[in-house]
């Protein structure tokens, strides 16, 4: 089976016969040792534990704050939506009323109280005429 040597940029198969058992004819060099500490971990550290339940605190704070802002964004975008919907509702009202209103004050020139946009709008022309004198100016 092959292995891969990648600290002494090797690749070396299955021993061979040869005394010097690096798996290369000729070669006398001994297969190299591996570390007894961790790459990475020099001699003389301290252990990491506090410093992984710091970064596990820091990260749970975080966790938390990050939750805590999703709960108020939600509670944002719902009062948001409440909020247009009563303003909708609201439009909607004012316009009700106003057109009934209007209904209500609007001449019954028919007897069926239906006037059409024309009849209406030679009504209000001849209202205005009638108010302000053609020409003239409006005297105080």
């Amino acid at each position: 089976l092959p292995q891969e040597d990648l600290g002494w940029f090797r690749v070396s198969f299955l021993a061979d016969s040869s005394p010097s058992g690096s798996g290369f004819r000729g070669s006398t060099r001994s297969p190299p040792q591996k570390p007894s500490v961790p790459p990475g971990d020099p001699p003389g550290t301290p252990p990491l534990a506090p410093v992984l339940q710091l970064l596990r605190n820091q990260l749970q704070e975080k966790d938390a704050l990050i939750r805590h802002l999703e709960s108020d964004w939600e509670r944002s975008r719902a009062q948001r939506e409440r909020e247009e919907r009563l303003l909708v509702t609201a439009w909607y009202n004012m316009g009700l009323a106003l057109q009934q209103q209007e209904a209500g004050m609007a001449p019954r020139g028919l007897p069926s109280g239906a006037q059409s946009f024309l009849a209406q709008q030679r009504l209000a022309t001849i209202a205005r005429r009638a108010r302000i004198p053609h020409g003239r100016a409006p005297s105080s």
